[in-house]
């Protein structure tokens, strides 16, 4: 059995039980799931829609466009659609290879709260540094800056923002640097290419314009490398949950326009992901601090199914008046040969392609 530390990307691959099918089985799975929540959603809200004597296809065809931050009610659908892919991935992971639905949080197995809660914290701090910033110097150049006061539907939509935009970063990044992640990762020998692949897919579930989605690639490409450094998906999280929660109440409040619109190289591009770079170097800074434990250990081998019991042996006695003598003794029990333990499983199948290792920056 191999005795190196595996890293996120390797964790499905880097098992004892690991097949090639298990988590491509799951993908499909958590489609399916995901299709029947959805169409659960979408009846539920044409409902609500018909209740209001508001016209369905009227309010269907303006869901599928950008966030609707003036409308809480289409606001609610629309990231309770994204809310949706979480359960999913967990539970068809869990369905199909459950010894392994633990690892997608960490290596670990497990979410690591205390390290999840520093992450948001720094998250937040440096999240509302930057777009402070970003404010101040728009306002320094000349560019319009007001603030407006909520009225009922504002607060409402902030609500919805505050309560369901945390479960709407972390669903989207179970997808993208948890599930996809390890499982392009357990087909391909190199770490980049996971990194890149999903950070491709990442960006191209937006609406936004060219430098808006260069900016959204950035981002994945430092969510799926803070993922890879820290062992974990929660830097990841705490790093999504507070840009959209920030951004969007900024939105709401009428400080700046989170759709996208006007997004350039210097304007958007530069400061999104310097402000990311910046938060990947407090966590690096914190992880050592930390002593955080970054690469899984190798797992034992999954305990043998017990050998069946030998049958009984018996001797078979004539009805009594017989009584047996010495020259007819009985039969002696045979001889079972002894159980030859099972030989250790490697902690990866021969089926598996070999990996020459890691490159330089995906060290421990």
């Amino acid at each position: 059995m191999s005795t190196s530390t595996t890293s996120y990307p390797r964790l499905a691959r880097e098992s004892p039980d690991f097949a090639h099918w298990k988590l491509p089985v799951a993908a499909i799975l958590a489609v399916l799931l995901y299709t029947v929540l959805v169409v659960g959603l979408v009846i539920v809200a044409a409902l609500a829609v018909a209740a209001s004597g508001t016209p369905f296809d009227t309010w269907f065809d303006t869901s599928d466009t950008d966030i609707a931050l003036d409308d809480p009610g289409l606001l609610l659908f629309q990231l309770a659609t994204i809310v949706a892919l979480l359960p999913c991935v967990v539970l068809a992971v869990a369905l199909v290879w459950r010894r392994h639905v633990g690892f997608l949080h960490s290596v670990e197995g497990h979410v690591r709260w205390s390290w999840l809660g520093r992450c948001t914290l720094l998250a937040f701090v440096v999240v509302a540094a930057a777009l402070g910033l970003s404010v101040l110097v728009a306002a320094a150049g000349d560019e319009p800056v007001s603030v407006e006061a909520p009225d009922g539907r504002a607060l409402a939509a902030l609500l919805v923002v505050l309560l369901v935009v945390p479960f709407q970063a972390a669903a989207e990044e179970y997808v993208f640097r948890g599930g996809l992640m390890q499982l392009i990762g357990s087909w391909t020998r190199w770490s980049a290419v996971p990194v890149v692949a999903t950070s491709l897919l990442f960006a191209a579930g937006h609406l936004y314009s060219f430098w808006g989605l260069v900016s959204v690639f950035a981002f994945g490409v430092v969510a799926a490398l803070l993922t890879i450094r820290t062992g974990g998906l929660e830097a990841a999280v705490a790093l999504h949950v507070a840009n959209n929660v920030v951004l969007m109440t900024l939105d709401i409040m009428g400080v700046i326009d989170s759709s996208g619109e006007g997004a350039g190289f210097w304007n958007e591009v530069v400061p999104s992901t310097v402000m990311c770079l910046v938060f990947w170097a407090l966590v690096e800074w914190s992880a050592r601090r930390r002593g955080l434990r970054r690469r899984r250990a190798p797992l034992p081998a999954p305990a043998p199914a017990p050998a069946p019991a030998p049958a009984p042996s018996y001797v078979v006695v004539p009805p009594p008046p017989y009584v047996p003598t010495s020259q007819h003794p009985a039969p002696a029990m045979p001889a079972h040969p002894p159980v030859t333990p099972a030989a250790p499983q490697p902690v990866v199948p021969p089926n598996a392609p070999s990996y020459p290792g890691d490159p330089g920056v995906w060290g421990r």
